[in-house]
């Protein structure tokens, strides 16, 4: 599905939708996939990015949250599992069942009994489906498969699975599926007022195009605010006295190379204070993370400060002191908002409840608050089931955990990766990579690569995922490629840098931009690049 940003814009002036979803994160993509596939007239906005917030910036897991079964939120995980096993099914390219290691210390919170139980109903909820039964593991085999582990008062452990994924593509790739469907979807545009009825009900909303500044009417009989950390803001812009309903709270992720901690399992670590955080092998990097901390302020805020640094390298020494990792190892790092539903009584952020709430105003609108990545496609299921209640049906089932567009069709094999790395070059690692990210339009990505003269076989791939991303996945800026079409900015060591210049050449020849325009963007990713390292200079000065 190659989305056309301008066509996109016309719709959404010009139709009468049923819904109009404000946010392109996962769950607002996820409700405008849910609604169109139900036969319902969809729009979607997103001011900024699509996945740009919450989306693109967390663990980059598909899972039950084996933590939450102690908080007794055994429907939220059986839900996560069951939505883990369709998501396999539905993006096999993306979402990769991944061995875990949770080593158990003594005076580790979790004893081994209790971890025992917690991985039984995890592999109960999964059922016959659970690729990788639990297995407990005494301290010797549990260092056999994790030497970088440290020894010094190691109980045992369990092997479990799990999944791994790439967050922001996977809801890029629900936004494709809910446009294949007929819905009308533009990143850059922002919701500037609600329009009402005499009766003060919301009719549509008034937006902005961020890209060009024209403002504009969108007509829809219901509203939802799925904007993630903006929900009260959003909720606001309707009624500047309605209550906050979020707690945020900041994860922070630190990006190594993986020859500085070579794991080869997802592990779980556990900051000073105990709580849960994961080091997990991605390709030729490992990341560490994540803090849990409280925001106040604005959502938008995001930053990496010295004291999340220290906190995440503190945690991965003492788990694996034989790395001896610094923070002069980190080359990349990210920092996320959760939005959490706030909680009526005070608690630690690590306890505050994962689930999602949807809240009704008296104008119309609906705003969800709350939610998990791994199950976005049961939450949408239940949204569109509350908000249009005739929809409701069992036979939406199988066309709800249908593939999304990365598996419609033979995904590539080891003959298809040969053949490329013959026509267009470029190393084994890099064509495996593609591939995971891409599934079964990696031909039409290599179909661009053909079009592109470059002396590198890397940068000549990259360059075709900068061409692909603006032709079919609605890049409009740089960063959009560097920092989620791709993986240069966070998972290479450059950071995507020294090929800024060649990617905003190739981008601003399909999107018109003029030499001024493509400094700016250069100058933009650069900034967003700078941003990842700005610790560097707090910890510098209080040195």
């Amino acid at each position: 599905m190659r989305m056309n940003r301008t066509e996109m814009i016309r719709r959404l002036a010009s139709e009468s939708f049923d819904l109009l979803v404000v946010g392109g994160g996962i769950t607002g993509a996820g409700v405008a996939r849910e609604a169109a596939l139900r036969g319902l007239k969809v729009g979607l906005v997103e001011a900024s990015d699509f996945a740009f917030a919450t989306s693109s910036r967390s663990t980059k897991l598909i899972h039950g949250g084996l933590r939450y079964l102690k908080n007794f939120e055994f429907r939220l995980v059986r839900e996560s599992v069951v939505e883990r096993q369709n998501l396999l099914v539905m993006a096999p390219h993306l979402v990769k069942a991944t061995t875990f290691l949770f080593p158990v210390y003594e005076g580790d919170p979790d004893p081994l009994w209790m971890l025992n139980i917690g991985l039984t109903l995890y592999d109960w909820f999964a059922g016959r489906s659970n690729p990788i039964p639990h297995r407990m593991l005494k301290p010797g085999p549990l260092r056999e498969r994790e030497p970088w582990l440290r020894a010094d008062r190691l109980k045992g452990g369990a092997l479990y699975a799990d999944c791994r994924t790439d967050d922001g593509r996977l809801t890029l790739e629900v936004i494709q599926s809910a446009a294949a469907h007929g819905a009308a979807v533009a990143n850059y545009v922002r919701l500037t007022a609600f329009r009402k009825d005499s009766r003060g009900r919301i009719v549509g909303a008034t937006v902005r195009d961020e890209l060009t500044g024209d403002t504009f009417d969108v007509r829809a009989d219901r509203v939802l605010a799925a904007a993630g950390p903006w929900a009260d803001a959003v909720r606001q812009l309707d009624d500047p006295g309605a209550p906050t309903l979020l707690r945020l709270t900041k994860g922070v992720h630190l990006v190594v190379p993986h020859d500085r901690l070579p794991i080869r399992h997802a592990v779980v670590m556990r900051g000073r204070d105990g709580r849960m955080m994961f080091a997990v092998p991605s390709g030729n990097c490992t990341y560490i993370g994540t803090t849990d901390t409280d925001h106040h302020g604005d959502p938008a805020a995001y930053s990496i400060t010295r004291w999340d640094v220290e906190y995440v390298v503190d945690a991965a020494r003492r788990l694996f002191p034989e790395a001896g990792l610094t923070t002069d190892d980190i080359i990349a790092g990210w920092s996320g908002f959760r939005p959490l539903l706030k909680p009526a009584k005070e608690a630690d952020p690590s306890a505050t409840t994962r689930d999602y709430k949807l809240f009704h105003s008296p104008s119309g609108l609906v705003t969800v608050a709350g939610g998990k990545l791994t199950a976005f496609r049961a939450m949408a299921s239940h949204i569109v089931d509350d908000l249009f209640p005739a929809t409701r049906s069992a036979a939406h089932l199988a066309a709800s955990t249908a593939p999304l567009p990365g598996a419609q069709g033979k995904l590539p094999d080891g003959g298809l990766k040969r053949q490329l790395a013959a026509e267009v070059g470029g190393a084994e690692r890099l064509i495996d990579l593609l591939a995971d990210r891409y599934g079964a339009v990696l031909a039409q990505v290599a179909a661009e690569a053909r079009e592109v003269a470059a002396p590198d076989p890397e940068l000549r791939w990259r360059l075709a995922q900068a061409r692909y991303a603006v032709k079919a996945e609605m890049a409009m800026h740089l960063v959009d490629v560097v920092r989620r079409r791709t993986d240069l900015m966070l998972f290479t060591a450059h950071n995507g840098r020294p090929w800024l210049p060649a990617l905003a050449g190739e981008m601003g020849a399909l999107l018109g931009w003029s030499e001024a325009q493509k400094q700016a963007e250069i100058a933009a990713a650069e900034q967003e690049i700078d941003g990842m390292f700005a610790w560097r200079q707090e910890a510098a000065a209080g040195a």
